[in-house]
């Protein structure tokens, strides 16, 4: 019932489509047990086939919706596509801006990967291409601006085994790392500091749920 509320309120309150909070996760539904909900290359029901999803997927970024917000952008493989909206369903609590939101960034120039809260909460990891093993960090702040938390968010924490740390600042924008056809919907600014000299990066990021 929670859910069936909170995708009627959502379908008919436009206030919350022209706010696009985006990225948010959705569930497939409606589609039957042996089709599988298409992805398009462009918003348009005529457009090319890029791919397919499952029909009973969970958990499908959104990254926005096209000007008749009757489709949604994700990511699929390399590339990036359109869905139908008619298909989705949201997922409750799943913002990205949540202290609890599961997120992996990651960028190139060095290639680097980066996890928060996943796969456990409160912990964070990093790692470079060049690195053998990741650098873990237990996350100690979490916040956003005040008026606009969906819009950038600022954490931190330090190393669990050491005095190294990270702070991060994580914004809602355009965002493309530079290697593949994939779009994301939020950016990163990364700095790792401690004995040594403090290390910047930029990068990209999604939720992971």
């Amino acid at each position: 019932m929670k859910n069936l509320l909170f995708l009627i309120f959502w379908i008919f309150s436009p206030a919350i489509l022209l706010a696009s909070e985006f990225p948010l996760l959705f569930d497939v539904t409606d589609v039957a047990s042996d089709d599988v909900l298409n992805v398009r290359e462009d918003p348009s029901p005529n457009s090319e086939i890029w791919g397919t999803i499952a029909f009973n997927e969970r958990n499908v970024e959104v990254i926005g919706l096209s000007e008749d917000r009757k489709w949604g952008q994700i990511n699929s493989g390399e590339i990036s596509g359109w869905v139908s909206m008619r298909y989705l369903s949201p997922v409750p609590d799943a913002d990205w801006f949540l202290s609890s939101a599961q997120l992996r960034c990651g960028g190139t120039e060095p290639f680097w990967d980066m996890t928060m809260n996943a796969p456990s909460q409160g912990v964070a990891s990093f790692q470079a291409m060049v690195e053998e093993t990741p650098r873990v960090y237990s996350i100690d702040w979490h916040g956003g601006q005040i008026a606009r938390m969906n819009n950038v968010i600022g954490l931190g924490g330090r190393n669990t085994d050491g005095p190294n740390g990270f702070s991060a600042v994580i914004r809602r924008t355009d965002c493309h790392d530079g290697m593949s056809d994939m779009s994301f919907g939020l950016a990163i600014d990364l700095f790792l500091h401690g004995d040594g000299a403090p290390e910047g990066y930029e990068g990209c990021c999604s939720i992971r749920p």
